[in-house]
């Protein structure tokens, strides 16, 4: 009786399994879009803004696609007056309206002055206008050579007026908040470019470098407000050819004011693979005679190595001190990387006294009290 009741637990056991994996087999043959059985051929497609793969039926595949997303488009759509579609959750995030695209845009200015504050600030003579796809379209069908993607969300072109530079950023509408945070300070990158990289260098600079180092910008000011999907859309552009990648990877090791000087004094058209190190290889021209002799490139490779502890090298007292801890100035709460041997850390300032600091090592978490040499 009791081995008979056994056989008949491990055969209920198996019927369960057997439908619960029916069930799951059904869920997951489930259309993403319109929320019914998939009957006959299964489209796998990937959602563009969270990388999650959906599957979709032979129907639905047939719908428009959102243009934020790439996944069709079936009910409580917008379709915008370029053509473009946005389905209802990506609908909720974009900017449509000039004015707010060019509020954002101030916004960003001074978020970007903010951040690299320590290093250099971002042309105030830029103009912002707004595009749609028409306007892009006609960008493209001019048969010239533009190397810029039909795809693109904002560009940027030097112009005169009044016999001053003055620069016409142009963006897309309809993109999410984040994303045209992060192309707007693309676009201003450039504008710095212009305005700070020497014509002799500007002509050996790499196009693809240019644009790797407009994305580094943008990434950085994506990671300081925390928009993981944000970074992750950068890094899924491979329009740079790389170079990205590199510039994140040289910014580690070497800090933001050696990716600068390298822009603007590099040997090197691009960044390599494998010598990233090459970002110190700059030919930096000395100060002009009081005669006016023009400037003459020195080559000089800054392969002096970082330091190899955390140090305090000095503290400027005022109304709000500053810390200057190998070679990077703090106030209280900045955060920032500061290089260490062949890498560098990020560690926040949490107190300055008059002759020492506590900082927070934000890797490991530890804080630690540092003090000013002895005289």
């Amino acid at each position: 009786m009791q081995q008979g009741a056994r056989y008949l637990w491990i055969v209920f056991l198996m019927a369960c399994f057997c439908f619960g994996t029916s069930l799951v087999a059904q869920a997951e043959n489930v259309c993403a879009i319109c929320g019914k059985e998939i009957q006959g051929t299964v489209y796998i497609m990937t959602d563009q803004v969270t990388g999650e793969k959906v599957l979709v039926c032979s129907d639905c595949i047939k719908l428009p696609r959102c243009s934020i997303c790439g996944l069709p488009v079936k009910e409580n759509y917008i379709e915008l007056p370029d053509g473009r579609y946005l389905c209802a959750r990506d609908a909720k995030t974009v900017v449509l309206k000039a004015d707010d695209i060019e509020e954002t845009c101030s916004q960003v200015k001074d978020d970007l002055d903010r951040l690299f504050s320590r290093f250099t600030s971002f042309p105030t003579n830029v103009d912002v206008t707004v595009i749609d796809r028409i306007d892009v379209n006609s960008m493209f069908n001019t048969g010239g050579n533009s190397v810029e993607s039909p795809d693109l969300l904002g560009c940027i072109r030097p112009g005169t007026v009044n016999d001053q530079t003055r620069y016409k950023m142009s963006l897309l509408t309809g993109m999410p908040l984040a994303q045209l945070k992060e192309t707007c300070a693309h676009e201003y990158s450039h504008a710095w470019v212009g305005e700070n990289v020497p014509k002799e260098r500007h002509a050996r600079l790499a196009r693809d470098a240019e644009e790797g180092f407009c994305e580094l910008v943008g990434y950085m000011l994506m990671d300081s407000q925390n928009e993981e999907l944000g970074k992750k859309r950068v890094l899924r552009n491979h329009y740079t050819r790389g170079q990205i990648n590199l510039f994140i990877e040289a910014e580690q090791r070497y800090g933001f004011d050696e990716v600068l000087d390298w822009m603007k004094y590099g040997v090197a058209p691009r960044l390599e693979a494998g010598h990233v190190d090459e970002l110190r290889n700059v030919r930096i021209p000395p100060a002009k005679t009081a005669a006016g002799t023009p400037a003459v490139f020195n080559a000089i490779n800054k392969s002096a190595p970082a330091p190899a502890t955390i140090k305090l090298e000095g503290i400027l007292w005022g109304n709000r001190p500053a810390a200057i801890i190998n070679g990077r100035s703090f106030l209280v709460n900045d955060l920032e990387k500061v290089p260490l041997g062949n890498t560098n850390v990020m560690i926040r300032c949490l107190e300055i006294r008059a002759k020492s600091v506590r900082i927070q090592n934000i890797g490991s978490g530890n804080e630690q009290e540092l003090s000013l040499p002895p005289n």
